[in-house]
């Protein structure tokens, strides 16, 4: 895990099938917590989104408070200021190159990871959100869909809060075909990988991690 840090992420597949599991793990009652969503990955999604309003109702469902966030348009201050006022910050499923790119663009990478490390919020994704808080993001380049946000930069390190990376969706027929070209790479590729399932989720707390089941 690297160096001891305070911080909980709760790391899904699928939010809606492992959300119940999250409350027993972060030690807090969930309900009335202010979530930040960000939907982000999807930006660029031509067909349905279902997952992110799969993601929705289940954070609806715990009793949560949630403020749409589009970081398009957010500034870093704003940014900062709501990350200072609420408990929960989830990222939702879509691309992860894209959603990495944009994060660095709008300057936001070091105030996410320092409120996570510090266990100022708790960090909560879904699929691509869930692969963002890796180190080493260049395996992905191996996924048909992420090849064109691949060509647009050199260094694709993630958020950099663990050193392994979470492979989602490993018992989904569809997504198998992305998955095989990713593990036939897998012998060029230095850092650890972790398979989920859909209905598992990695929680990291401080410099240790378990893999839950639903």
């Amino acid at each position: 895990m690297g160096d001891k840090f305070n911080m909980k992420l709760f790391l899904s597949s699928s939010f809606e099938k492992t959300a119940g599991l999250l409350e027993s793990k972060i030690g807090r009652k969930i309900k009335g917590k202010k979530v930040i969503f960000i939907e982000n990955a999807s930006d660029n999604h031509t067909g349905d989104i279902w997952w992110i309003r799969t993601d929705r109702e289940a954070f609806l469902k715990l009793g949560c408070d949630i403020v749409d966030t589009d970081l398009r348009n957010i500034s870093k201050d704003d940014f900062t200021k709501l990350l200072k006022d609420s408990d929960i910050i989830h990222f939702c499923g879509g691309s992860v190159l894209y959603l990495i790119n944009l994060i660095k663009e709008k300057g936001l990478k070091e105030i996410i990871v320092d409120a996570v490390k510090k266990n100022k919020i708790v960090y909560t994704g879904t699929s691509a959100g869930s692969m963002v808080v890796s180190t080493d993001l260049s395996l992905c380049a191996f996924d048909q869909d992420e090849k064109d946000e691949y060509k647009k930069k050199e260094n694709y390190c993630g958020l950099a809060l663990l050193n392994f990376l979470i492979l989602p969706h490993s018992n989904n027929i569809d997504f198998t075909g992305a998955n095989i070209k990713m593990v036939e790479k897998l012998s060029n590729f230095s850092q650890p990988v972790i398979f989920i399932y859909d209905n598992q989720a990695v929680f990291v707390e401080d410099d240790k991690f378990e893999i839950l089941s639903a």
